[in-house]
């Protein structure tokens, strides 16, 4: 890996043009220079299957009727769909940030030896059409999937061990809200068609819960690097004109270099879920782990759940890629000099740890043309951000205007 940073020449040169000749290197004649150990603040959180059943879904019964409450993120208490009774449970609601940090490689070690058995009041099914994997409870009719809206659905055989959440962060935006959301979202994008932006699309907003897991680490990194300085010498050429010029030009002394750095990582989230398109989620994140409270059932009753696809092994695997590139990018900033190259580093982690967390969405899947698009709303923060078809009358005039300036100007130039 080399990086290159531009330094200016030095001041009261004489000279009238500066190349860079990154090819011609000196001779490696000064000592290696090696940075003392140190600490570096760790990185802001959110910079970025076969394990399968959660917690059963129990009935929270309304006191007046008796009938199934749901729980209302606008209002942020239990609702009565049937008699619009609201109450809260008995007891102080979990405190924020108050979720256990369990032992990652004592975890990853008990799934080879455990499994598990569904919850009797749940059942999953799988979607034909999207492969998503929603858990729901045994009273549930539909049979619809949540995520494309497709009918055909299956129901999902168990296989490996067993992990159930025990954080959630309880949603907080209605479906209403969510759904102005999604519409100033499309009303903003000038190539979405307009009868799509007038549509009411308020029916096709379905809850959902995704699955996510988050990990911990300390992180003591020693690394080398050939550490680069710039030095230029001075040399005679002829310009277009025949004129002989001067210019510098700059090469480059190499030296070894190496240090190490202390640092530590605090819910690096790893997504768990495959029913949300790759290249939506991340633009509604992050959800602020920070408020992640004990797993209660109140906050996912009325709620569907979909279950993780991403394995506990595999989701490690891919949080250690990502705190490896994280200190990939502190090491670099540490080598000394003007660039560097051939980076190492060599990572030693302790103290590792994990959550297994559920994160509030509402989801709209809606037909346009033929063709299924998804809208996303973060439950608890508010960020939307939707999968549209583009007008191409829209784009065939924006072509034409081009043509047509394009053409005037043309015009105008010849003249």
């Amino acid at each position: 890996m080399q990086c290159t940073i531009d330094v200016m020449p030095p001041e009261g040169s004489e000279d009238t043009a500066t190349v860079d000749d990154p090819d011609v290197s000196a001779p490696n004649t000064e000592p290696a220079v090696k940075v003392d150990p140190h600490r570096v603040p760790p990185p802001l959180p959110g910079q970025a299957g076969d394990l399968r059943v959660i917690e059963s879904l129990d009935r929270h019964a309304c006191p007046k009727c008796g009938g199934k409450a749901e729980w209302n993120p606008g209002k942020e208490m239990l609702c009565c769909p049937y008699c619009g009774t609201e109450f809260q449970l008995e007891g102080p609601p979990p405190l924020p940030n108050a979720v256990e940090e369990r032992d990652l490689l004592a975890e990853l070690g008990r799934l080879d030896e455990e499994s598990g058995e569904w919850v009797k009041s749940t059942r999953r099914v799988q979607c034909r059409n999207c492969n998503a994997v929603i858990v729901r409870s045994t009273e549930t009719v539909s049979q619809r999937c949540d995520f494309c809206g497709s009918p055909e659905m299956l129901d999902y055989d168990d296989i490996g061990s067993v992990i159930k959440p025990w954080g959630v962060l309880p949603g907080r935006i209605s479906q209403e809200d969510a759904y102005h959301r999604v519409k100033e979202f499309l009303g903003r994008r000038w190539f979405a068609p307009n009868d799509l932006k007038r549509r009411n699309m308020m029916d096709r907003f379905h809850r959902v819960y995704l699955p996510y897991w988050t990990f911990d680490a300390e992180v003591s990194c020693p690394w080398t690097a050939d550490s680069g300085t710039y030095y230029y010498t001075t040399e005679s050429y002829k310009d277009s004109q025949g004129n002989r010029r001067t210019r510098q030009v700059r090469h480059t002394r190499w030296r070894p270099a190496s240090g190490q750095i202390h640092t530590s990582f605090d819910d690096v989230t790893v997504k768990g879920s495959q029913g949300v398109t790759d290249n939506l989620l991340p633009k509604v994140e992050p959800f602020p782990t920070t408020e992640v409270v004990p797993y209660e059932t109140r906050y996912i009753s009325g709620w569907q759940v979909e279950h993780y696809q991403v394995s506990l092994p595999d989701a490690a695997s891919t949080g250690r890629g990502l705190m490896n590139e994280m200190l990939r990018g502190m090491c670099a900033r540490d080598v000394p000099g003007d660039t560097f190259r051939n980076l190492r580093i060599y990572p030693e982690y302790s103290a590792q740890t994990f959550k297994h967390i559920l994160v509030p969405v509402w989801i709209a899947s809606y037909q346009y043309r033929g063709k299924t698009w998804q809208a996303l709303v973060n439950a608890y923060t508010g960020s939307a951000a939707a999968k549209f078809p583009i007008s191409y009358w829209k784009v065939a005039g924006v072509t034409l205007l081009i043509l047509l300036i394009v053409a005037i100007f043309m015009i105008l130039s010849s003249q």
